[in-house]
């Protein structure tokens, strides 16, 4: 017999609902994608003509048939929104950043563990290829004692997006929660807390007014964990670059998960195989032997496929909210102790 689908009310259509996950709700049979939230227009009624468009957050709030909502708004409307779904006995996805403070995450936490509900953080880049690459490298020894890991994402993007709540002082707004936020979320996966931290964060953009360059130094016991991104860098770069006493691991370009959701027709067979040019390059110190590593596939898919088995009780969480909390943690910790600093 067929399991009853998850009914699922997604709060945004903006890139995050169109790319990141009203496709994979739409093409499981674990979900019915009900409700779709936008504010004033009708774009999600091309692709999902079957999914009614509603205009106020509080009509998911109040739908009994709603049993999980995803919370895909911008970050000072995540502790909000998640809060009165929990409230009314909803399951809840989150996007990353969880919420733009600790104390918020806490109480989101302490609602969902009383009511028995499901609450999770889209932290998708542990399902991208080049993290499951580079993570099956350090379990196999491919480095030896570590030395160093460095993860970058360079963009040139010398003028400010259109998208306000992105670049005005709003909670959660910047560079730091944005990208940060998936890149200390890796860090802490695959590491553990640091032993300090250190960080230099900016503002470098003519006008701007929250941090667009950080570069930040996660220190654990014998290497470095460096994370890295900005607005103005047009030169290609390494994406990823690891260190140890045994091999260096050199790659460059992302996962093509995002771009390949972002068109008209997604393939989803070749959804997550990385582009050959951009596989990397292991060189053996001392021999300096190098030899090409092929990407793994990535799977965002395998959040949602988790997520149905979760509410069904049948698997461990992939992401937690508590792992989500930790990541604000370290970012709240960064936003205390280092000054921004302004180039304008």
């Amino acid at each position: 017999m067929k399991s009853k689908r998850i009914v699922t009310a997604l709060a945004s259509f903006g890139m995050s609902g169109r790319v990141f996950h009203a496709p994979f709700l739409e093409r499981s049979e674990d979900y019915e994608l009900k409700l779709i939230l936008e504010r004033s227009k009708a774009l999600s009624s091309v692709k999902y003509p079957d999914t009614a468009i509603i205009r106020s957050f509080q009509e998911i709030v109040e739908d009994y048939e709603v049993t999980l909502v995803i919370v895909n708004t911008p970050t000072y409307l995540h502790y909000q929104m998640c809060k009165q779904a929990l409230l009314a006995g909803k399951n809840v996805v989150v996007e990353k950043p969880f919420t733009s403070t600790v104390a918020e995450g806490e109480e989101l936490i302490s609602i969902a563990k009383d009511k028995g509900l499901i609450l999770t953080v889209y932290h998708n880049k542990r399902l991208e290829g080049d993290m499951k690459t580079v993570k099956k490298l350090i379990e196999n020894g491919s480095f030896g004692e570590l030395k160093s890991f460095k993860l970058a994402l360079h963009r040139f993007r010398p003028d400010l997006g259109p998208k306000k709540w992105k670049e005005e002082k709003n909670p959660g707004a910047g560079l730091l929660y944005d990208i940060g936020s998936h890149m200390i979320d890796i860090a802490l996966q695959f590491f553990g807390k640091p032993e300090s931290i250190n960080a230099d964060l900016q503002i470098q953009r003519s006008g701007g007014q929250v941090v667009d360059y950080f570069s930040i130094d996660m220190n654990y016991d014998g290497f470095i964990v460096n994370l890295f991104s900005d607005m103005l860098t047009e030169e290609i770069l390494p994406s990823l670059v690891v260190e140890g006493s045994k091999g260096r691991f050199v790659k460059y370009g992302h996962d093509p998960q995002e771009v390949n959701l972002s068109k008209e027709v997604i393939g989803w067979n070749d959804l997550g195989l990385d582009n050959p040019a951009n596989y990397g390059s292991l060189v053996s110190v001392g021999s300096g032997i190098s030899e090409v590593i092929k990407t793994k596939n990535g799977s965002y898919v395998d959040f949602y496929c988790n997520l149905a088995k979760i509410i069904r009780g049948d698997a461990n969480l992939l992401v937690t909210a508590e792992e989500g909390l930790e990541v604000v943690k370290v970012i709240e910790e960064l936003s205390l102790k280092f000054p921004i600093q302004s180039s304008k």
